[in-house]
């Protein structure tokens, strides 16, 4: 018996040591030293850089740390250099209590980066919202500036606006709702587009959306303007990304009070062609409220958006139309109104030009590309925005494109 047991203990301390063997090897990109950044929020940068490191071969890095050395430079230096090894690779070291940051890199992808793309990457961080927004946008301005992988964004639309790749539409439900999209878009110069894919094969929502519509090429006119639902079927997820007009016409209130309550119930139901015409539906009638010069957005007395009774697929047929279209007038027509006549817009947000607010000195230190700066820019410590003061809230996609959105699950 006792042989057994010290059998049992030799083999538990066998696989504790080589569990914490295969740990220290893994290569890390985010140190949060001071707990800034949720456990969750924290997984999705992590993947977002085994991403660029795969993709790249450089390490893009963060450190949040209560340390206020007397030589930040140096002390930058010495971080990469124990923490993340000699490879090519930038790291920002950032003290958010003193306000201390300093930023180091080394590497022959990373030499041709100027002052004043620096200058923007580094505002992007100091601009967000939560730490761990900057820290994505950090990332993915530099993964833009890498290449991000090789892909391009094409110049014309890949897909039709309602993109079915999970095969939970019929035929005649995508021409229908491809018309209706397609009516819409052309109707406000802006995609209305909606994509089912089966899984966001483990990817962060956000950045999945953000992707489909760049590489996708969504948007519509020069500009690419234009908003995207992508369901994601097998994760019960959904993101919406808005990129140029988009942005504007669609505010972090818009979407969270008006356009979700009213598709989500068909997605939790599965009736993916019912939540697909909400949205594309939804989005026309703040597309309008946009295009005549008030985005719906918070206001000073805000009240729900128009409930309107989900109906089931037997409603939505032939038989039921006339009842369906009464009850429709009454419970979401009348009430659809007079919200439309109440809404008001408090705040517009026409892009990303507050995110970009100029300042940063930077200064070559030595050979190795050091760069440091004092900064007193507080950053709030909640790891999610919300677009509690109106207008649209902003990140960067790996593309370096600027994108507005939500999301959520169902």
């Amino acid at each position: 018996m006792k042989k057994r047991i010290l059998s049992l203990l030799l083999l538990l301390t066998l696989v504790l040591t080589l569990s914490a063997a295969a740990w220290a090897d893994t290569e890390r990109f985010v140190f949060d030293e001071s707990g800034y950044i949720a456990d969750g929020d924290e997984e999705i940068l992590e993947d977002l850089g085994a991403t660029i490191r795969a993709n790249t071969g450089v390490a893009v890095c963060i450190c949040l740390t209560n340390d206020t050395p007397e030589d930040v430079r140096a002390y930058a230096a010495d971080f990469y250099d124990s923490r993340i090894g000699d490879g090519e690779g930038i790291v920002i070291i950032h003290n958010p209590v003193s306000g201390v940051l300093a930023y180091y890199f080394i590497g022959e992808q990373l030499q041709g980066i100027g002052e004043e793309e620096l200058t923007k990457i580094f505002e992007a961080y100091l601009s967000s919202d939560t730490y761990f927004e900057g820290a994505k946008n950090y990332m993915n301005l530099v993964y833009a500036r890498l290449g991000s992988g090789g892909e391009t964004i094409p110049d014309e639309r890949q897909l039709d606006r309602v993109a079915d790749l999970a095969g939970v539409l019929s035929d005649e439900q995508l021409r229908e709702l491809n018309a209706l999209a397609d009516e819409i878009s052309e109707t406000y110069r802006c995609d209305v587009a909606v994509a089912f894919v089966p899984s966001l094969e483990g990817k962060y929502i956000e950045a999945y959306a953000d992707d489909f519509y760049d590489y996708k090429g969504y948007g519509y006119g020069p500009d690419k303007d234009g908003i995207l639902l992508l369901v994601s079927v097998g994760d019960r997820e959904f993101g919406e990304t808005t990129y140029g007009y988009g942005v504007t016409a669609f505010t972090d209130y818009g979407m969270q009070h008006y356009l979700e309550p009213r598709f989500t119930p068909y997605l939790g139901e599965n009736e993916w062609a019912g939540g697909a015409e909400q949205f594309i539906r939804d989005a026309g009638v703040l597309l309008k409220q946009a295009r005549d010069g008030q985005p719906y957005d918070r206001h000073d007395d805000p009240r729900p958006a128009p409930t309107v009774e989900k109906k089931s697929a037997a409603e939505r047929a032939p038989l039921a139309a006339v009842i369906s279209a009464i009850i429709g007038f009454f419970s979401g027509g009348i009430p659809a109104g007079a919200m439309k006549r109440r809404m008001k817009s408090v705040e517009k947000n026409y892009g990303a030009a507050n995110y970009a607010r100029g300042g940063l000195r930077l200064r070559r230190s030595d050979d190795r590309f050091l760069y440091a700066n004092v900064s007193k820019v507080p950053v709030p410590r909640e790891s999610e925005h919300r677009g509690g003061g109106g207008g649209s809230s902003v990140h960067f996609s790996s593309s370096g494109h600027v994108h507005g959105g939500s999301h959520g699950k169902f």
